[in-house]
């Protein structure tokens, strides 16, 4: 069966922003899609995340796996983890490479969610047959300069969307994603 993962960022549940609106778009394609609720998303841990979804019994192999923001990053994570096998397409909405976000004071809230050593780029490459990314031209948290040089580096395609702002709270649809996934279904 067609599989999809769909992970929610920080402080996030997994009916926000355009996460149901994608779920059944998804289900519609034929998709079986799990949007999880992530463990103590007020503050991401790669390794809680990755313990988590790996122990779930899901099967990642051939997934098209779907994150924000620090659901991004995990997306990153996830593929360097030496337990994820191959997926199918990785869509990386709102991401940024390292830091704390614009405005951000609590310097502990995300200090568990980069890798310690940084992204090994080959190793992510190599465990998605499609990378993708998204972006709000606008995004006032997570720097669009810091999506293009993830992009740069996974060699991957951008797409930039005009006035998106972090593409969360603001959408309940999220055309752009779709625009993304529906050609790799």
């Amino acid at each position: 069966m067609k599989q999809a993962v769909i992970l929610h960022g920080t402080d996030a549940t997994p009916q926000d922003n355009w996460f149901p609106w994608l779920k059944v778009k998804l289900e519609a394609a034929g998709y079986n899609v799990w949007v999880p609720q992530l463990p103590d998303c007020d503050k991401p841990n790669r390794d809680t995340y990755a313990d988590f979804l790996f122990g779930s019994g899901h099967d990642f192999t051939g997934n098209i796996v779907i994150g924000h923001s620090s659901g991004a990053v995990e997306v990153l994570n996830l593929l360097m983890d030496g337990r994820c096998p191959k997926i199918k397409l990785g869509v990386v909405v709102g991401a940024w490479a390292g830091g704390l976000p614009k405005g951000w004071t609590e310097t502990d809230t995300f200090a568990h969610l980069f890798p310690r050593h940084g992204f090994k780029f080959r190793r992510i490459r190599s465990k998605a047959d499609k990378l993708a990314f998204l972006h709000g031209s606008d995004d006032p948290y997570c720097p669009v300069e810091q999506a293009v040089t993830l992009a740069t580096k996974l060699k991957a395609p951008l797409m930039i969307v005009p006035n998106g702002h972090h593409l969360g709270s603001h959408f309940t649809e999220l055309p752009q994603v779709w625009k993304v996934i529906e050609p790799n279904l």
